[in-house]
């Protein structure tokens, strides 16, 4: 009898529960509507989560701007209070947090109605829309993440994706689906994401930094906006065309330093074990969602990340607010831009493309933000030079504001100067490979 008894506990592991299947499918089906599907709602095109968003931000704006002004006080103040023994080691840590409250004030020119004498209107309503976009999406995306990671979807993904990107990019199965987060909703939710998996033992130190360095992706719709304004036809095709580049120059940069040399060690050890299967790949990978899953429940789920988030919105928002203010004063009123420009100018005059001086200064804004692209994009660059500022939009995908900023305020040993060297690197690579296209089909050599 005990033999039964024992036998029929361990075949149980490998039974699919009628409950838990039913729950794998709805929630999988429920965060992929949420996260990925993009939808129309009235003339406008994007996925729910953006469309939430979108609804908070236009019914409860003022509610939102005193939220976010009370999170940039308790960011700037509470950091101070802690800081009672100062070390040595962390001088500049230390200015950084004295330096924070300044944030305070920035903040509220920034909401403030009225035209501030360093910046124009336009720059204000860009950095509002800024701060309000990563606040709001973040903040839904977090919350609604447990019904993408906690339910089996990781696993499924993995089972799927791992023979195709553990051999070409290093990468597991189920950083396909963290990929798509970037993509469709945003970096910072990305990164979280990306944080999540590190700190629960399902992704390598050598995963998360190749995802939050290569990865982290501009979102789709923000791409297609920006194809409009460059007057680029077929939109989605180059777009895709434009990620599978971004990809194929990924999987060159995560294999030279310093990605490279990240450990393919865990952050902590847990029974977890990678979806490597060859056969019955969705079942299998269900079963082994069964074996490892956690017996939490999904509002449980959503409140803990909400919480993460709350703390993390409150250590982010300070710094984001005097970086962008003290960025956006930079690009408008002085020559930096174009003076940092000619420090590319050369290698792009070497591969001889053409609109040198208008590609230097995208990519100068593109380190600073992503969103500066659209911003100062015109139409007066044309065919193969648009095509080129399109590519190196998608593919540029380290800057100042959004995983530069955020890695601090994560598990990834990832310092701010491998980041930037990355990207510097991602750039160098895409110009040359743009390149050798441009010579291969207008035919220069």
């Amino acid at each position: 009898m005990e033999n039964i008894d024992l036998n029929n506990k361990n075949n149980s592991t490998y039974d699919f529960e009628i409950l838990d299947s039913f729950k794998i499918v709805i929630y999988s089906i429920i965060g992929i509507t949420i996260f990925f599907i993009p939808i129309s709602i009235n003339g406008y095109v994007n996925t729910l989560i953006h469309h939430m968003a979108l609804f908070i931000q236009e019914r409860y704006i003022h509610l939102l701007k005193l939220y976010i002004v009370l999170m940039v006080i308790f960011g700037s103040i509470i950091p101070i209070l802690k800081n009672d023994k100062k070390n040595n080691n962390e001088i500049l840590r230390n200015i950084i947090t004295l330096l924070r409250p300044i944030s305070i004030l920035l903040v509220l020119i920034i909401f403030s109605q009225k035209e501030y004498y360093l910046h124009n209107n336009d720059s204000l309503l860009f950095m509002q829309d800024v701060i309000l976009k990563y606040t709001i999406v973040f903040s839904l995306g977090v919350f609604f993440m447990p019904l993408i990671t906690d339910y089996g979807l990781i696993e499924v993904t993995e089972g799927y994706f791992n023979k195709y990107t553990k051999k070409n990019l290093n990468l597991s199965g189920k950083s396909v689906l963290n990929v798509f987060v970037y993509l469709f909703v945003d970096v910072f939710t990305g990164m979280f994401m990306t944080n999540k998996l590190y700190k629960s033992g399902k992704l390598r130190q050598s995963e998360a930094c190749i995802i939050i360095s290569c990865f982290s992706f501009f979102s789709i719709m923000n791409s297609i906006y920006l194809a409009d304004k460059l007057k680029i036809q077929s939109k989605v095709f180059t777009i895709i065309i434009s990620i599978i580049l971004s990809i194929i120059i990924n999987s060159m940069v995560c294999r030279i330093w310093p990605l490279k040399q990240k450990k393919k060690s865990y952050f902590l050890k847990t029974k977890y074990k990678e979806c490597n299967f060859k056969s019955n790949k969705f079942k299998k990978s269900i079963q082994r969602y069964l074996e490892n899953k956690e017996k939490k429940k999904l509002i449980y789920c959503m409140i803990e990340n909400f919480k993460e988030s709350f703390n993390i919105i409150m250590t982010i928002l300070p710094n984001l607010v005097i970086i962008i203010f003290v960025g956006e004063f930079i690009i408008n009123n002085t020559g930096l831009v174009e003076s940092m420009s000619n420090i590319f100018n050369p290698f792009i005059e070497a591969l001889k493309l053409p609109g040198k001086s208008s590609l230097g200064e995208f990519i100068c804004l593109g380190l600073f933000n992503g969103g500066r692209y659209i911003e100062f994009v015109n139409n007066e660059s044309i065919n193969i030079t648009t095509l080129i500022i399109f590519i190196l939009f998608i593919g540029q995908t380290v800057s100042i504001t959004t995983n530069v900023l955020y890695i601090s305020s994560t598990n990834i040993p990832l310092k701010i100067a491998e980041l930037i060297i990355v990207g510097l690197e991602k750039v160098f690579i895409t110009l040359i490979v743009i390149s050798l296209m441009y010579y291969l089909f207008i035919g220069y050599i």
